[in-house]
């Protein structure tokens, strides 16, 4: 009987127990057979069906365990097996194989088959238990044996085996969880769901059951973390996962900002809920820089690979999870700031696009407007329309770009190569950017569409040079491409774009004034101190004279109003505030005196005489920095760092950190060009076609708005008549400009003052006379909601670091600074344009019918 017993504890079949409901019902325990209960005294039936129920939950979680483990291992086999076979079998064999993977999904998964392996080693102690007692029981141990004869009471095996009483149970409450459905094993506990369970068990006042669960727990602990190790330090992101080989990212394609490159996806059937959100970011951000890596055959240092997969190793599953991955995050980004990109290379970069895309080099933007305006005359005017060289191409362009930059500084920068033209309309022809812009000519003004985003800065500005649109660009490689991104691109295109159509407008003003000189200088030699003509046209030559100066002399006030207050007050005070933002951050790290050096230098070569006193105080000095380290040889870094201790810092930049820095710089920029709303921007565009027409009509008049003396009546039309025909074109362009230049000033009055002001008899202001009240709201909204961001994104980047220094703090404040100045650069543009209050008098004259004064 004592040795049947001993049988049933270690999970035998007997027939002195029955299962209890009995067949077909599912049995949940084992009771004493009834033909043995009649024979046996109450309290032995109780100590035996005790034991019964202890034996039955220990084959229940046994029987569990082991087939789970069996199960995994054939899912494991049958994996192997299907991904040697996969495309090279065919037919009946690919059927086997499609199923094999059918077999693979079902299967129980690694994560299962490891708490399996963990709860057999638990019940390895059980059976040690039971294998004690029948030991002590042949060796007539007092201890269990109540005499000589060999007599054992029930009540002490059943003392005996009393403590596993609450972790069987226990256990048995896991199993039935985990297999109570046979469709929820394989859907609902994934790898989370199962360290969620664990954790759940362990928070219990028993200490037996908080060991056996801890034991368990730290066991899918481990293999989690070994998981998070091979993606988060060796970049291991596969692009499926399957329950017998889980990976903790995935691979789910191409990066749309950057294409050659891809985008990586968190599993999150792999996450427990304690896992925080901002843990979950850093892991990501980490393992895809690895990833990249290991797609460029480069990998981590494995020096600081192996410290790191020490640290998250250790860290285990609670607080110090969140602790680990901000150290490997701050390890991992100080090492690719100081060996994949460093300071010195983003200065470089962030000074090329400054330089080429924000015309900051004037010399060499100007030498290429210069250049395309040559090629247009010798490949589209005077060649032959019917030759094949009567055409531009993109590799014309690229020529032009580098003959443009002979004599300038541009000649010996190796930025040059990478730049290029593109034409979306194809190569150019003769005669067909006239045949298609009369047609297509849009409207004016902020009636040019009623939908802001069906009109770009690319429709507007893109066609200025040549009359079909160019697109600059720049060939962006590896690790640049990893902060710049082509929505970046497309933005410094766009700016690009609007400024050289502006250089190129002002150029062709300031080229018409000279005409204009020169054509008076020459013909006063020979009419004194006046315009010429008869007495009857001697006044109306003076005064389409006067009004052509007039005009142009508006033109130009208004274009370098424009061009200064861009390229001074926005241009290169939002530069140099990037360029600070980066050498603040870049002190705390060990690469801070390279960076220091290079943007110290970078201002030395950057910031020549068009800055303002005003600018550069209110921008506030540069931060100091040591001039030792300017030339840095990055090499030498490289092979010095392996042998240098790693430090923590409190304060890194990391890419995700330099990209959102250089977003909210082009964003700033964007607000300060008025190119971010489409309806100004069209005044703009509007205002450079008027300057340009008349500028092609002096051009074609010969340079002069005056006829020749003796040209009038030589062809018998009336003397004076030509003179009232340019009058009348001239005063049309006139007011037309005065009209614009108003309706522009109107829209810069509105955004400062979006809700107009209402006189006593209820009629609206001037400054608001031109827009609607659905207009004026969704202008305010905007400028709002632009400012709210702006202003998250500057607590956001001046929070990195945690507890702040004074420098920090400073330097936090003059960034905040610098976004107010930014949020009032409209006011800086209004004082430039309205400084003696011409264009408020105008505005309020017109309102009341009268004509204003000339605006100088």
């Amino acid at each position: 009987m004592l040795a049947e017993v001993l049988l049933v504890l270690g999970g035998h079949p007997s027939a002195f127990f029955v299962p209890e409901p009995p067949s077909p019902a599912r049995p949940t325990t084992l009771t004493t057979s009834p033909h043995l209960a009649e024979y046996l005294h109450p309290g032995e039936l109780s100590s035996l069906d005790t034991l019964a129920r202890l034996a039955f939950r220990y084959r229940k979680v046994r029987d569990w365990a082991v087939s789970t483990q069996q199960r995994g291992r054939d899912a494991l086999l049958v994996e192997m097996v299907a991904e040697r076979g996969r495309g090279r079998s065919k037919g009946k064999e690919k059927a086997q194989t499609q199923q094999g993977e059918q077999g693979v999904e079902s299967g129980p998964g690694v994560y299962l088959s490891t708490l399996a392996s963990a709860l057999l080693d638990v019940l390895r102690e059980y059976d040690l238990t039971i294998v004690s007692v029948e030991a002590k029981i042949l060796s007539l141990d007092p201890e269990l044996v109540q005499d000589g004869k060999g007599y054992v009471p029930l009540s002490s095996v059943v003392a005996t085996f009393d403590p596993w009483q609450a972790p069987l149970a226990a256990l048995e409450r896991m199993v039935d969880a985990l297999s109570s459905d046979s469709s929820l094993l394989d859907s609902a506990w994934s790898p989370g769901k199962v360290i969620e369970l664990l954790h759940q068990s362990t928070q219990t006042g028993n200490p037996r059951l908080k060991s056996i669960f801890t034991a368990l727990l730290s066991s899918i602990e481990t293999l989690w973390l070994t998981h998070l190790s091979a993606f988060l330090l060796f970049g291991d992101a596969p692009s499926s996962s399957s329950r017998s080989n889980p990976a903790m990212a995935l691979d789910v394609g191409a990066d749309p900002l950057s294409p050659q490159h891809r985008v990586y996806k968190l599993d999150e059937d792999m996450f427990p809920t304690s896992v925080a959100a901002g843990t979950r970011e850093s892991i990501l951000y980490v393992g895809r820089v690895a990833s990249t890596l290991r797609r460029e055959s480069r990998t981590l240092p494995a020096e600081l690979v192996e410290s790191l997969r020490d640290e998250v190793m250790r860290a285990g599953m609670g607080d110090g999870l969140e602790k680990a991955i901000r150290t490997a995050r701050a390890e991992v980004g100080e090492w690719l700031w100081r060996h994949i990109l460093t300071g010195p290379q983003v200065v470089e970069a962030l000074e090329a696009f400054g330089d080429y895309f924000l015309t900051r080099n004037g010399d060499f933007a100007l030498s290429v407007i210069r250049e395309i305006h040559r090629l247009r005359l010798s490949k589209l005017v005077t060649a032959n329309p019917h030759s094949s060289s009567s055409v531009i191409r993109e590799q014309d362009l690229n020529t032009a770009l580098l003959r443009a930059s002979v004599g300038t500084s541009a000649e010996s920068d190796p930025s040059l190569e990478r730049l290029s033209w593109k034409m979306s309309g194809g190569p150019l022809r003769p005669l067909i950017p006239s045949l298609t812009s009369s047609a297509s000519k849009p409207k004016r003004g902020r009636e040019t569409s009623a939908f802001p985003g069906e009109t770009t800065i690319q429709d507007l500005f893109g066609s200025s040079l040549l009359g079909t649109p160019l697109v600059l660009g720049m060939t962006v490689g590896w690790p640049l491409d990893l902060f710049l991104t082509p929505s970046t691109l497309s933005a410094y295109s766009d700016v690009h774009a609007f400024l050289t159509a502006l250089r190129d407008t002002h150029l062709r003003v300031l080229d018409c004034w000279s005409a204009l000189s020169a054509s008076q200088r020459q013909r006063r030699k020979w009419t004194g101190t006046t315009e010429g003509g008869t007495p009857l046209e001697a006044r109306a030559r003076r005064d389409l004279a006067r009004a052509a100066w007039g005009t142009v002399r508006a033109m130009l006030f208004f274009l370098d109003a424009l061009q200064s207050h861009f390229m001074t007050d926005i241009i290169d005070v939002q530069h140099r505030r990037l360029l600070e933002e980066l050498d603040g951050i870049g002190h705390t790290s060990h690469a801070a005196g390279s960076l220091a050096g290079s943007l110290r230098s970078s201002y030395r070569g950057s910031f020549r005489a068009g800055l303002s006193t005003a600018a550069s105080r209110r921008d506030g000095p540069a931060s100091p920095a040591p001039e030792s380290h300017a030339e840095i040889d990055t090499q030498r870094v490289r092979s010095r760092t392996a042998a240098q201790t790693r430090k923590v810092q409190t304060s890194f930049l990391d890419f995700l950190t330099l990209r959102q820095m250089h977003t909210r710089h082009l964003s700033f920029l964007k607000e300060g060009l008025l190119i971010s709303d489409i309806p100004t921007a069209s005044l703009i565009r509007d205002v450079l076609d008027v300057c340009k027409r008349f500028t092609a009509l002096v051009d074609r008049w010969g340079g002069d708005v005056l006829p020749e003396m003796l040209v009038e009546g030589a062809a018998g039309e009336e003397v004076g008549e030509l003179v009232a025909e340019r009058a009348k074109v001239v005063n049309e362009i006139t007011e037309t400009l005065h009209e614009i230049l108003s309706e522009f000033f109107r829209a810069l009055l509105e955004s400062q003052n979006p809700v107009s002001s209402t006189t006593t008899d209820g009629s609206t202001s001037a400054a608001g006379a031109s827009f609607s009240k659905t207009t004026r709201a969704l202008q305010l909204s905007r400028a709002m909601s632009r400012q709210v961001s702006f202003s998250a994104a500057g607590k956001k980047l001046g929070g990195i670091g945690g507890a702040k220094t004074k420098a920090e703090m400073e330097r936090e404040e003059r960034g905040l600074e610098a976004e107010s100045l930014m949020g009032r650069h409209v006011e800086q543009l209004l004082l430039r344009l309205d400084f003696n209050g011409v264009l408020t008098d105008r505005i309020a004259k017109e309102e009341q019918g009268a004509t204003g004064k000339d605006i100088l």
